[in-house]
């Protein structure tokens, strides 16, 4: 089973379905691969978090992660809907502190590099 870089969250999120039992019968080293892969996107590993996954801590850390995404999607999305607001108000520098703040607070690569493209389309576009 080999699974395209696009889809870890679409995997994490059928497998958060599944019940304990049937993620336990899961465990591998694809989906120990995956489930990393998955943790190194929302989980802030510059500031000394080291999440290894293993046989002890696979389920918990899918419906971890699982929520993990899901609050972080939340977050993003007001973010965005935030500085769209201040830039409909030609208020860019406002829109600019929006994703500045989520950078700074934001848990995970993946979310704070979604961030950094929007704030850079607005440093591009001229404060």
């Amino acid at each position: 089973m080999t699974i395209d870089s696009n889809h870890y969250f679409d995997v994490i999120d059928r497998w958060a379905a599944l019940s304990d039992s049937e993620l336990i019968n899961l465990y591998s080293d694809v989906a120990i691969a995956t489930l990393q892969r998955v943790v190194e996107m929302l989980c802030d590993t510059n500031q000394g978090l080291d999440i290894r996954v293993d046989r002890n801590n696979f389920v918990h850390l899918i419906h971890n992660m699982k929520q993990i995404k899901r609050d972080g999607s939340r977050r993003l999305g007001e973010a965005i809907l935030q500085a769209s607001d201040f830039l409909d108000q030609n208020q860019p520098s406002k829109a600019i502190e929006v994703y500045e703040s989520f950078i700074e607070t934001s848990c995970g690569t993946f979310y704070r590099d979604i961030a950094r493209v929007q704030l850079s389309k607005i440093r591009f576009l001229g404060e």
